[in-house]
């Protein structure tokens, strides 16, 4: 009798040993889904960190969302006086744009999110009222197209933001031109099905009723300062916890994204 419990005893062990292995290599598979939830802000200096900024927003929405108990990575793919385009298109800054850094910056970190924030370089005009721009709109609206379309090939989801606005000082034609950029970036976005920040409109109502002008949320008439990338980023924030359940999902432990497709256009801020 004895040597039967001590029997049973063993092959009991041994089963708990071989569950706890399958789940072990389960866990660990290749290939398997993350729990983890990865965004990339994709863009120029308007994203990139920067010293005079305590907190871009790149870095905002990684503390607001683990906050709110999403476990998330942000990678800022942003870097000052990027085009969307490629250095080929133009190379009055000799950095990687967008297109040259597209798949090291973007897409090789497979993310669930990426916010694309470009226009205020690709809308410069260098030489003038009269100067073309440093990349067209019509190029402009090709290459987010690009963008989110091979984003979108790999399961992720896109936030387009317009370029925001400029200060007083460039009213002018710079301001002018800018203004056919951003209105790019909403057409893409109806056209595309894809969430879209009117950062114009985040702007314009904060100070509209704070009583102040659109300087103050601009370091240099160009960049924003903190408040403005708190804006940016409470927008971010509200769009992905939209479509990210508050628990996690009990067949896989998993956060399970809903889709945008079936929700349709979702603009920010609403009409």
């Amino acid at each position: 009798m004895q040597g039967r419990i001590k029997y049973i005893f063993r092959k009991g062990l041994f089963a708990i040993i071989l569950s706890v292995g399958f789940l072990f290599t389960f866990n660990n598979c290749p290939g398997q889904k993350s729990t983890q939830i990865i965004v990339v802000t994709f863009g120029n200096s308007t994203t990139a960190p920067r010293k005079n900024i305590e907190k871009v927003y790149a870095v905002r929405i990684e503390e607001d969302l683990k906050e709110k108990g999403i476990d998330v990575k942000v990678i800022n793919a942003g870097t000052p006086s990027s085009h969307s385009g490629s250095i080929r298109d133009n190379n009055f800054a000799k950095i990687a744009h967008g297109m040259d850094r597209f798949d090291t910056g973007v897409l090789k970190y497979k993310p669930d999110w990426v916010t694309i924030n470009f226009g205020l370089n690709d809308s410069w005009q260098d030489k003038g009222s009269k100067s073309p721009s440093r990349i067209s709109v019509k190029d402009y609206r090709r290459n987010l197209n690009f963008y989110i379309t091979k984003i979108q090939e790999i399961k992720g989801s896109v936030i387009l933001l317009t370029p925001n606005p400029v200060g007083k000082k460039f009213n002018g034609y710079h301001k002018r031109r800018l203004k056919k950029y951003r209105r790019a970036v909403i057409e893409l976005a109806k056209e595309k099905n894809v969430a879209v920040i009117d950062t114009w409109k985040v702007f314009q109502k904060y100070v509209r009723k704070n009583h102040i002008g659109i300087d103050s949320l601009l370091l240099d008439g160009i960049h924003p300062g903190d408040t403005g990338h708190e804006l940016i980023a409470n927008e971010i924030v509200q769009i992905i916890t939209g479509f990210v359940d508050s628990e996690p999902n009990i067949s896989g432990g998993l956060w399970k994204r809903k889709t945008i497709s079936n929700v349709g256009i979702v603009t920010y801020p609403y009409p």
